[in-house]
């Protein structure tokens, strides 16, 4: 599993040479071990792993991250076919609170980490429509369309200053704006 915050994997539209990921290994092959009763019972208190119910979007299975099972490889070996789920943007700060807690021991409150995942949080929902405009333009969600897409939206988005505009959080909905009309421009826009 990629691991780290989504700005430090990254390097421009691609991701970094080198990135950090976690092992995964299944907890349970049939229970999904979501809802608040399963993370009372099983994952309140168990800071050494994110859990990962029903990764494979199949309805039945939970797996776990885990973090003394840390190391990096060479983004290069990293297949795009092969990526099975995305986190959702309250896994991703899940996944951060529980990082800080495994090499702090400290506990940081969601709250104070959202404020500072949301520039990047709306940058990646940008990016998601970019892409997935260009790929039903050319009919295609091949590595070569993803890829040259993700570039054109690097290149649009660190021209003007838009990407430090997102970051300052009073220019948003004006970069978000452009973006928007930027796609419909070049693909046509979507339904």
């Amino acid at each position: 599993m990629l691991f780290l915050h989504p700005c430090t994997m990254r390097q421009g539209a691609g991701l970094a040479p080198e990135v950090t990921v976690i092992g995964v290994k299944v907890k349970s092959a049939k229970k999904v071990m979501t809802g608040p009763e399963a993370w009372e019972r099983h994952w309140s208190n168990s800071f050494s792993v994110m859990p990962l119910p029903d990764m494979y979007s199949q309805g039945k299975g939970t797996h776990v991250a885990e973090f003394m099972k840390m190391a990096t490889v060479s983004s290069s070996a990293l297949v795009r076919d092969n990526r099975i789920s995305t986190l959702s943007p309250e896994g991703r700060l899940h996944l951060l609170q529980r990082a800080f807690h495994h090499f702090s021991r400290t506990i940081v409150p969601l709250r104070d980490i959202r404020p500072s995942m949301r520039p990047v949080e709306r940058e990646i929902e940008l990016q998601t429509d970019w892409v997935e405009a260009c790929c039903e333009q050319q009919d295609s969600e091949s590595d070569e369309v993803i890829a040259e897409a993700e570039r054109a939206f690097n290149d649009f988005v660190s021209a003007d200053g838009r990407r430090e505009q997102l970051r300052d959080g009073i220019s948003e909905f004006e970069v978000s704006r452009a973006v928007k009309k930027e796609i419909e421009m070049r693909y046509g826009g979507r339904d």
